[in-house]
């Protein structure tokens, strides 16, 4: 049995594109004896062919036209380059800067990033789009991923475990190293153009007054009350004063290098970080202390967030001082920090 020629199609289906004139005589056929167009124009087509021979009657034409076609484009083509004429080469031009002869460097296409009107770039990211309301409130995306607008250059919406934030993201190497982070606000709290507004703020801020809005603490109206002194030791409230630990209260996550060089070498800190939880609820308050401060929040403002474990749940909850706060987070990151955040404190 021939397998090759078994394989070979027999018959099959061809679509015919008709003019306007076939396709009104076909329809009125179909209308009047009821048959399909294909079965008539099926027939037609068999009633007049036997061999392909009489098929070469109708390819002349249409291989006539498609070379036409061609040659017409050809002589387009070649009027186009005569009318094109040498431009000699330009040498290229040069800077003499002290007798050094450096070449001109081509432009850079991010090198206005870290402008007022181009805070990020947002070239190889993939998650951007323009902000609706209705796109804000519908958006759902991974935990701590991010998601830019592409209207107001620099807003994003980060994405948490309980919700999602707006986010002021900007790069200002003159304020900071790394990428700045200052969070506008929860997404179900106010409206787009509240955010967009507050955006605008902080990127007048960081470009114009030349500071980080994270570390802008506002003035407390009332003095402190004097910290009481704990007669009984605590690692977390440890009395040796190695550091004014209030002094950190400008500082954010985009600091943690800074921190980790200023507390890395205290021996009562790193202790405490190596000791055990004493139970589930201290666990937690360590956890929970650490996502808030990746929120991009200061130290002042996470103390206020922060509360002493046996005041946690009552009505008036007293909230930790300056030292048990950077004891606790700093057993925070020991424990569930990023890689990242684990080196910036040589854990």
């Amino acid at each position: 049995m021939d397998f090759d020629n078994k394989k070979k199609k027999v018959s099959g289906n061809v679509n015919v594109v008709c003019g306007a004139d076939l396709w009104q005589d076909l329809h009125e056929l179909h209308q009047e004896f009821g048959i399909n167009k294909s079965d008539i124009l099926n027939n037609f087509i068999h009633h007049h062919y036997n061999t392909k021979d009489d098929f070469m009657k109708v390819l002349a034409p249409i291989i006539k036209t498609r070379l036409q076609k061609k040659i017409a484009e050809l002589e387009k083509l070649e009027g186009k380059v005569d009318t094109i004429q040498s431009v000699p080469e330009q040498p290229k031009k040069v800077y003499v800067i002290n007798n050094h002869v450096e070449p001109k460097q081509e432009a850079n296409k991010e090198s206005d990033v870290g402008s007022i009107n181009n805070p990020v770039s947002l070239e190889r990211s993939a998650h951007k789009c323009e902000f609706t309301e209705q796109a804000v409130t519908m958006v759902q995306g991974e935990i701590d991923s991010w998601l830019h607008d592409t209207k107001s250059k620099g807003l994003a919406i980060r994405f948490k475990k309980h919700g999602k934030a707006y986010y002021t993201r900007a790069k200002n190497v003159a304020i900071s190293k790394s990428t700045l982070r200052i969070k506008i606000g929860d997404t179900k709290l106010m409206t787009l153009d509240e955010a967009r507004q507050k955006h605008a703020q902080n990127l007048h801020t960081i470009y114009v007054e030349g500071r980080n809005p994270n570390k802008i603490v506002p003035k407390k109206s009332k003095a402190e009350k004097p910290v009481k002194e704990n007669k009984t030791p605590n690692m977390e409230e440890d009395t040796s004063e190695l550091l004014d630990f209030a002094n950190l209260r400008a500082y954010t996550i985009d600091d943690i290098h800074i921190l980790g060089r200023l507390l890395g070498n205290i021996d009562p800190l790193l202790n405490n970080c190596m000791t055990k939880f004493h139970n589930a609820l201290s666990k937690e308050a360590h956890r929970q202390c650490l996502d808030m401060f990746r929120d991009g929040i200061t130290i002042a403002e996470l103390r206020q967030k922060s509360y002493k474990l046996h005041t946690q749940y009552r009505d008036d909850p007293v909230t930790v001082g300056y030292q048990m706060l950077v004891y606790r987070l700093a057993k925070a990151i020991y424990n569930f920090g990023t890689k990242e955040e684990k080196e910036a404190f040589n854990f």
